[in-house]
């Protein structure tokens, strides 16, 4: 059964050995004390001064991976959240990026959101299709901060 939580230090060495280097939140060269603070720091819901939350999406109690919702200032008047999941890729073509979308959709609406908004390099082929089969549009086409050509996505909740 899918379910999530918030992280715990204990969720440290499984991020540390899955995520750190290859995330945008996990950046190369984190200690595992940086890695430390920087879950307590999401589970206070404030990072860099906006609202940040990431939790870990667990099956049958075990952490298979993390999901989080950002938002920033201007988003707040669009009642929006951003919305990241990562699944490690032992747990990959599971089907539990698919529930965990359709899990985070429920929560969104419970939390009084009214859209999700996404990015998700165009070459990374398997989030397209995660999306389009979770059924975000594709909103605009542009360039990430790395320089890489990225889709922006919709899901009006």
């Amino acid at each position: 059964m899918l379910s999530y939580r918030n992280l715990q230090e204990n969720d440290c060495a499984f991020i540390l050995q899955r995520w750190v280097g290859r995330s945008s939140i996990f950046r190369q060269g984190l200690t595992e004390s940086e890695l430390r603070s920087l879950v307590e720091e999401m589970n206070t819901k404030i990072h860099n001064g906006n609202y940040y939350e990431m939790l870990g999406v667990l099956n049958d109690g075990v952490l298979i991976g993390t999901f989080s919702f950002y938002q920033r200032e201007r988003d707040i008047l669009e009642n929006a959240v951003y919305l990241g999941i990562e699944i490690s890729e032992e747990n990959r073509m599971k089907g539990f990026a698919t529930r965990t979308v359709f899990m985070t959709f429920e929560l969104a609406k419970e939390k009084g959101y009214a859209k999700i908004f996404s990015r998700e390099r165009v070459d990374n082929k398997a989030s397209v299709r995660l999306h389009k089969k979770c059924g975000f549009e594709i909103i605009e086409k542009n360039l990430s901060k790395a320089g890489h050509e990225a889709y922006d996505y919709l899901y009006v909740l």
